[in-house]
């Protein structure tokens, strides 16, 4: 079983520093903001720990203090690394690109992500004209067993991970959200055998996408591509399925045809 985060920081040589590492981790775009008690409850660790981790991390200009509520928010530091990654990693803004030639002919959303330990990470995304009322920015994360992208990664990686990933649990997002390992299991060598997953309505109810994966200069897959549209416009034959495979397909070979090496992305 993977180990939770906490636990996880216990292991490390610097216990200190991965504690720190996991506050900031913590902040998102859906969670932007953090008291000290609540973190803490979050984290499962001290508010005395978790109040001098903030306080050191303030200090260093990774975080920022609203003086009226004593909450905390991402600091200039951060946006700092943020910015040196995106120059030194070029796939994003090239993803991005790509992306836009595509927008003539589908018109909701493009996403490219990768795996990072037990969850999905967004580096680029771009909304299309489409209404899709989800808001996904790169440096979002999103899980591994109920989305198109999070399924096309995780059915590249090895049997041993992927028990790993399922002894965790299979969260429940929506009704048709797989939480049965056998269909997952399923699901995996479908995807294996085909080379794209399809997401129906399993993490948004209403919301449908499809997931391919993207490769390195060795073959390996190190990315993936997924294309997110209304789950109802499959349903009343307004967009085709087999079209969008295709067309998923198609984006993701171009990504792929970028010749990424490997240490692109890693």
């Amino acid at each position: 079983m993977l180990m939770p985060k906490p636990e996880l920081a216990e292991q490390q040589p610097s216990r200190t520093l991965a504690k720190g590492l996991l506050i900031l981790e913590a902040f998102s775009i859906h969670k932007p903001q953090w008291g000290v008690r609540e973190l803490a409850r979050e984290l499962d660790m001290s508010p005395a720990t978790v109040a001098r981790l903030l306080a050191t991390l303030q200090n260093m200009g990774y975080l920022e203090q609203f003086s009226g509520t004593q909450q905390y928010r991402l600091g200039p530091m951060a946006m700092r690394l943020g910015n040196i990654y995106a120059h030194h990693n070029p796939l994003p803004t090239q993803a991005q690109n790509i992306f836009e030639q595509y927008v003539d002919r589908f018109a909701y959303n493009f996403y490219l992500g990768i795996l990072d330990r037990d969850e999905v990470i967004y580096l680029a995304a771009l909304d299309g004209r489409g209404p899709i009322k989800v808001v996904v920015s790169p440096g979002g994360a999103t899980g591994l067993h109920s989305t198109a992208l999070g399924k096309v990664l995780l059915a590249y990686q090895g049997n041993d991970y992927i028990r790993q990933i399922i002894n965790s649990g299979l969260g429940t997002h929506t009704p048709h959200t797989v939480t049965n390992s056998q269909d997952l299991w399923a699901q995996i060598d479908e995807i294996r055998a085909v080379g794209y997953a399809i997401n129906i309505g399993e993490q948004f109810e209403d919301i449908g996408a499809v997931g391919v994966p993207v490769r390195n200069t060795y073959g390996d897959v190190v990315a993936g591509v997924s294309l997110a549209y209304p789950q109802v416009l499959i349903q009343n034959g307004n967009l085709d399925l087999a079209e969008i495979i295709e067309l998923a397909k198609e984006v993701g070979h171009a990504i792929t045809a970028l010749k990424l090496d490997g240490n692109v992305i890693r």
